[in-house]
């Protein structure tokens, strides 16, 4: 397999501790590169957003924060390449596009999706899809 699929529930505990952070950086220690479809970003700064609107953290920091992100060693997939199989998969599948979106990235790029989100994981563990994701967390 190569590089992994990081999804946001992951790269989140990277920024902000919470439950799982310290597994969540134990795999960023150990990333050269990793790929995530192009809605990361977005989906990163809709969390920050949301953390500023509920006054978790201060806009400076959210600021400092989404430079982070900018700076991690990633490659996005478009989605105008994986739309079709994304589209496929959130149908066939109890998952939402996003999800399937980082999925359809997983199987592109033939990587592990490592994701913090054990409904996604759990969703998925009895389908052919399962050898692409690996929960991160307790």
């Amino acid at each position: 397999m190569n590089n992994p699929v990081i999804d946001a529930s992951i790269a989140f505990k990277w920024l902000v501790w919470e439950e799982g952070s310290d597994e969540a950086i134990k795999l960023l220690e150990n990333l050269s590169l990793f790929h995530a479809p192009d809605i990361f970003l977005m989906e990163m700064d809709a969390i920050l957003t949301r953390k500023v609107r509920k006054r978790e953290i201060k806009l400076a920091e959210a600021i400092e924060k989404r430079k982070l992100i900018r700076n991690l060693p990633y490659l996005l997939t478009a989605y105008d390449k994986i739309e079709e199989f994304t589209f496929r998969l959130a149908t066939e599948f109890s998952i939402t596009l996003y999800d399937a979106s980082y999925l359809a990235t997983a199987v592109e790029t033939e990587a592990i999706l490592y994701t913090a989100d054990r409904r996604l994981s759990n969703g998925l563990s009895t389908t052919p899809f399962a050898k692409y994701v690996k929960y991160v967390g307790s």
